[in-house]
């Protein structure tokens, strides 16, 4: 399955790989983990490229600094990682499709599979799971497969499927793992600093937001809402938003959490959408153009917030 990606490889001198724009664990971690196994692999020109800045808790991961450490006009091959669509490379996407040979690495279901080369296992739990087995392969011709390697697969699989909580968990991740904690790092740390830690002024933008929660459906419909006020009280961004949907998805009884974050842009909404294994969370944002997972989905509206939120009811209520 992998042997076309390592031809590009071999046959390439110029390396460009992308991450999503908003980037999470998933697509940092098998970005990151993939440019330092490549550097090990082969004397290559590899750059990592993209469109939004790293937030302030991927900064921890390995290399994380060279992101975007210079510009290239062209490469002989281009990487997308965890990009479900095109778009979601945003400005990296020319960069892409003008590259010699294009490969598309991901897990999401709706990729349409738009690489030359596409290495897709849609509904597994992290591209971190589909990176391992593309670094093993190249770790068989040339070792490459080390303990930031290790670390950076294992950060991206834990953040990726809810410390494992998610359906999409199956023997092969956890099998995954299991190789992955083999190696010189804290598997412990690393779920403690990704699950469990947070800053002061994340915990208090949660408290104030999840008090104001609203329920619909008797019980089955959950919904936050993170405004612009509510990140100036509390002196955050919404960066720090990631995580607090899951303590309403949490609640006995809630088959929809749906949170929806005010953006920089007036009248624009980030919206994201966790359901139980009986909702499928792609349909209500497919709505809206959006995607994602089963059970764990987003996309991006614009209008007025009222009218937003009805059209986001209504679709839940009609996947209820």
């Amino acid at each position: 399955m992998y042997e076309d990606f390592i031809k590009a490889v071999d046959s390439s001198e110029t390396i460009a790989i992308i991450s999503h724009q908003n980037p999470d664990g998933d697509t940092c971690g098998s970005a990151l983990a993939l440019y330092r196994a490549l550097n090990l692999y082969a004397k290559k020109n590899v750059y990592l490229f993209c469109d939004s800045n790293i937030k302030d808790s991927l900064k921890v991961l390995y290399g994380s600094e060279n992101y975007n450490k210079c510009e290239v006009n062209k490469c002989d091959l281009a990487i997308a990682c965890d990009c479900a669509d095109m778009d979601r490379m945003g400005k990296y996407y020319d960069f892409f499709i003008k590259s010699k040979i294009s490969v598309n690495i991901d897990h999401h279901k709706t990729n349409s599979r738009y690489g030359k080369i596409n290495i897709i296992e849609p509904g597994i739990s992290a591209t971190c799971e589909v990176m391992y087995k593309i670094i093993k392969a190249l770790d068989a011709k040339k070792p490459c497969l080390d303990d930031k390697v290790a670390k950076l697969l294992y950060s991206g699989l834990v953040t990726d499927s809810g410390g494992f909580t998610f359906s999409s968990v199956s023997s092969q991740t956890h099998l995954v793992a299991s190789e992955l904690i083999k190696y010189d790092f804290s598997a412990s740390e690393v779920c403690e600093r990704f699950l469990k830690s947070v800053p002061m002024n994340t915990f208090l933008l949660r408290a104030r937001v999840l008090s104001k929660a609203k329920f619909f459906e008797n019980g089955k419909i959950g919904l936050i809402v993170f405004s612009e006020e509510d990140f100036k009280s509390t002196s955050t961004t919404p960066e720090n938003t990631e995580g607090a949907i899951n303590f309403i998805r949490d609640i006995a009884g809630v088959e929809i959490a749906v949170s929806i974050t005010q953006t920089e842009k007036p009248n624009n909404y980030k919206i994201s959408v966790r359901t139980s294994d009986n909702v499928d969370a792609t349909k209500i944002v497919g709505f809206f153009g959006g995607g994602g997972h089963k059970n764990a989905s987003g996309c991006r509206v614009s209008g007025f917030f009222e009218d937003v939120k009805d059209r986001l009811l209504k679709a839940c209520r009609d996947e209820l």
